[in-house]
């Protein structure tokens, strides 16, 4: 599963950055209409006259903040010249730390503040939450989607939790039994769902765990791996077997009608 709140925009410091549009899915030019630091303080950053080979402030086409601003977000608001609606971006920056075991190196650069952009976040419009197949319970795509609901407005800690929620209710729904969720997952094992499922729903159940109870928090990655691995899980215990299903209805209404000659 992509993170999906995340873009790609070229050159987004520019006056014409490029992308794929969030409103009509094209790879587009923008209009920059403005942007402003949003964290830690709202700054806005104003257009200047444009100049040769500078960025759309007139300053260097070098977008690294000032020493002070290493830690920061930037809001963008763009205009797509295709379908002239709106996308609002947030881009993320902070340090910008060498790869590998070069301890000097990482010490210099916190020491120079070094900073780079590290992502950006698409705010508006707002993509729509996940979903399972219809072939799962009701009440377990509810929690999902709960669960997606809460991870795309940055409240990872409770997507977690309803994630785990969602891995209870598929065990309840299956019949699972045992003390605690624990078990109840290890007991998916002897209902026919495949080992490496049951310890994939098993570390749902952990990260929710410690969400809940150690109050650790967790990345957008690792929390969106959860709901990745939940979403296979539900592929291989329900929509496997009903198009399992389908097809083997299919084939014996064939079956069937050449029998009787219809």
């Amino acid at each position: 599963m992509s993170e999906r709140s995340r873009v790609t925009i070229e050159a987004i410091d520019t006056r014409t950055p490029t992308g794929e549009c969030p409103n009509c899915k094209l790879n587009v030019a923008f209009d920059h209409v403005s942007r402003r630091d949003v964290w830690p303080a709202l700054k806005d950053r104003p257009f200047g006259a444009a100049r040769s080979s500078a960025d759309f402030n007139g300053a260097s086409t070098s977008a690294e903040p000032r020493p002070n601003d290493v830690f920061r977000v930037v809001e963008h608001i763009l205009s797509c010249q295709s379908c002239r609606k709106t996308a609002v971006v947030h881009q993320h920056w902070g340090l910008d730390l060498p790869t590998g075991d070069d301890h000097d190196a990482v010490a210099t650069a916190i020491r120079k503040r070094a900073s780079k952009q590290r992502f950006l976040v698409l705010v508006h419009p707002r993509r729509s939450a996940q979903t399972l197949d219809e072939t799962a319970p009701q009440e377990v795509r509810d929690l999902f989607s709960e669960g997606t609901r809460c991870q795309e407005a940055g409240a990872l800690r409770a997507a977690a939790a309803m994630y785990r929620a969602a891995v209870e209710e598929l065990c309840r729904d299956r019949g699972a039994t045992g003390r605690n969720l624990k078990d109840k997952i290890a007991d998916l094992a002897s209902r026919g769902v495949p080992a490496d499922v049951v310890r994939d729903l098993d570390e749902a159940r952990t990260l929710g765990n410690w969400s809940l109870h150690d109050g650790l928090a967790f990345s957008y990655k690792e929390v969106d791996d959860v709901a990745s691995l939940i979403q296979d899980a539900v592929f291989l215990v329900y929509v496997q077997p009903a198009q399992r299903a389908a097809l083997r209805a299919a084939r014996q209404q064939r079956h069937q009608q050449a029998r009787t000659g219809a």
